[in-house]
């Protein structure tokens, strides 16, 4: 007599017709009865297939046995001892596993008759988000609106390229500060895309050109610029300020006290403001896209502080709610995807080769 157990977990949704349960490993759902229901209740933490099989009447064993076998499956039901997932799913869990197999097969309308449907839907409907996000109340930081010229060649600002740990504590410059956040965030050029309208032509590659990566600055030691926190106006090239008083314990508290996120010159924190993918991407698979971008936005500032002859240092180990709190956003709306630091680095720093030679800081011509 083999031994059954209902699965440990499963990601469950109500439906009009009664619940309904994700088939594990599948982009698929099954609805269970109130009688399949109280079969994998009874299933509990283990029982014998001969023994759940009887458990409900001589007179319903056939459709019993039936349904065990339909639901092990399914995965509903699992062998004990058998966690019925593969290793990696053993790690990262059911909800993980549910996410990754809902974003697979996604169906894109490329050069499909249903676009221009699709889209003119999508535009009549309204509601588009705003493609610039300012706070124009606050008090303003104007940057230089002439960036440094990066004069580094491409192999060498890729052979340079570390993620820094130690700095010197000596102030970065307006100038290098503007630059790297004009390269990092701010549009380069507009195009016009037809029923979506203009987009922004930045460095960084974005999904469909919704550029939703929002920079809020901890500016701890930048020549010209006071200490605290402001956002970052792609728009205007300026920094916004909304806290003056952010010391580096503060950002410590928020990020494990990993000393390379606040001991730099500044500490970026990257939000995603995740409408702006929503609204034109509205399926499940277009919840990866914000993590994408995070990324493409994170290699520009590293290769940009690189050649501007800073340390660059990245990393997602922070507790998300207590940035958000901290920056003011609403998470259901914004919320907090990527840590981006840098400072003047410490050529002592391990991570380095030993032939490694710092460019010297670009000068304005």
């Amino acid at each position: 007599m083999h031994r059954i157990r209902r699965r440990e977990h499963l990601i469950c949704r109500w439906s009009p017709g009664g619940l309904e349960v994700g088939i594990p490993g599948r982009r698929q759902w099954a609805r269970l009865s109130a009688d399949l229901t109280a079969l994998v209740e009874k299933a509990g933490d283990g029982i014998g297939t001969d023994d759940l099989a009887v458990a409900f009447g001589a007179e319903h064993e056939p459709e019993v046995r039936k349904a065990v076998q339909a639901l092990l499956a399914l995965g509903v039901l699992v062998p004990v001892g058998d966690g019925g997932r593969p290793p990696l799913w053993e790690r990262w869990g059911d909800v993980a596993q549910r996410f990754h197999v809902e974003t697979r097969d996604a169906e894109y309308l490329v050069d499909s008759p249903e676009r221009a449907g699709t889209v003119e839907e999508i535009v009549a409907g309204g509601g588009a988000p705003g493609a610039f996000k300012e706070y124009p109340d606050h008090p303003v930081v104007p940057l230089p609106r002439r960036p440094l010229p990066l004069n580094a060649s491409v192999e060498d600002v890729f052979a340079a390229r570390r993620t820094h740990r130690r700095f010197t504590g000596d102030p970065v410059t307006l100038d290098q500060f503007g630059t790297l956040l004009f390269h990092s965030f701010a549009p380069h050029r507009f195009v016009h895309s037809g029923p979506f309208g203009v987009l922004q032509c930045r460095v960084s590659a974005s999904a469909g050109a919704r550029h939703e990566v929002e920079a809020y600055a901890v500016v701890h030691n930048v020549t010209g610029v006071e200490p605290g926190l402001y956002h970052y106006s792609a728009a205007r090239h300026a920094l916004e300020l909304l806290d003056d008083d952010v010391p580096r314990e503060r950002v410590a508290e928020l990020t494990h006290h990993q000393e390379p996120s606040y001991e730099g010159a500044f500490t970026l924190f990257t939000t995603a403001v995740a409408n702006r993918l929503a609204w034109k991407y509205r399926h499940p698979r277009a919840y990866r896209l914000w993590m994408y971008d995070a990324g493409h936005y994170g290699q520009t500032f590293a290769l940009t502080a690189t050649a501007l002859g800073l340390g660059p240092f990245q990393t997602v180990a922070f507790v998300d709610s207590r940035v958000e709190e901290l920056l003011g956003v609403d998470p259901d709306e914004e919320f907090a995807v990527y840590l981006l630091a840098a400072g003047v680095p410490d050529g002592s720093d391990p991570l380095l080769p030993s032939d490694f030679a710092f460019p010297p800081p670009a000068r304005p011509v």
